[in-house]
């Protein structure tokens, strides 16, 4: 690091005794030389001063606004899972089962906006939860891991209760939810349920291990 001189305290005699000895041209010479090489320096050092901060500042910009664009997108590795699970549950529709029962499947669109309503063929003794299944297979939450779910009917008060069980391992948790995931999940589980007829059903409740969810 070179440091500035001060010009009100420099005091230039102090150098010319020195070179009284030798040569007094050459060495005053070599004083100018010194002097630019020092004013140069210290212009030098003043430009990096002023310019480093910004190009920090620029660097940090570039390396923090990537960063917060890949924080909800999931990993390679879960992406792939999450693409083979959403594969084999589009394959179970195409299985005809035993004893079929037709129920009408309503996922979220795209735009977040609207249900879209598919006719599917599920088993007949279990189709409630053959719904609820494949439901929660097609609707991949990034960062969201479900390890279960367990499903209770109330044929008296007609109200359906979805137990959710998040895994350990799950870097998100369902209060995470933005309002379009929660439509996507919970709010496809919801109008899948309530518009069978035969199911007659009139509320969908949802809790996270045994508690009320609260989102």
């Amino acid at each position: 690091m070179t440091r500035c001189p001060n010009p009100v305290q420099y005091r230039p005699h102090h150098t010319w005794v020195g070179c009284l000895g030798i040569n007094f041209g050459l060495c005053s010479g070599a004083i100018t030389l010194a002097l630019l090489g020092l004013l140069g320096g210290c212009a030098e050092a003043t430009g990096e001063a002023t310019i480093a901060p910004n190009a920090a500042g620029s660097n940090e910009a570039a390396i923090a606004t990537p960063f917060e664009s890949i924080t909800l997108v999931p990993s390679p590795a879960e992406a792939l899972v999450n693409a083979s699970r959403l594969m084999q549950a589009k394959a179970r529709r195409l299985v005809v089962p035993t004893d079929p029962v037709a129920v009408d499947l309503y996922t979220l669109d795209d735009r977040c906006e609207n249900y879209r309503r598919e006719p599917i063929l599920v088993p007949r003794p279990q189709s409630m939860e053959t719904t609820v299944d494949l439901i929660l297979a097609e609707q991949a939450i990034p960062e969201l891991t479900l390890s279960g779910y367990r499903t209770r009917f109330d044929p008296e008060t007609k109200v359906v209760t979805i137990d959710l069980r998040v895994a350990r391992t799950s870097r998100r948790v369902l209060q995470s939810l933005s309002v379009c995931e929660q439509k996507a999940l919970l709010g496809s589980l919801r109008e899948t349920l309530i518009n069978q007829p035969d199911w007659k059903i009139e509320m969908v409740m949802f809790t996270d291990r045994g508690n009320p969810l609260v989102l």
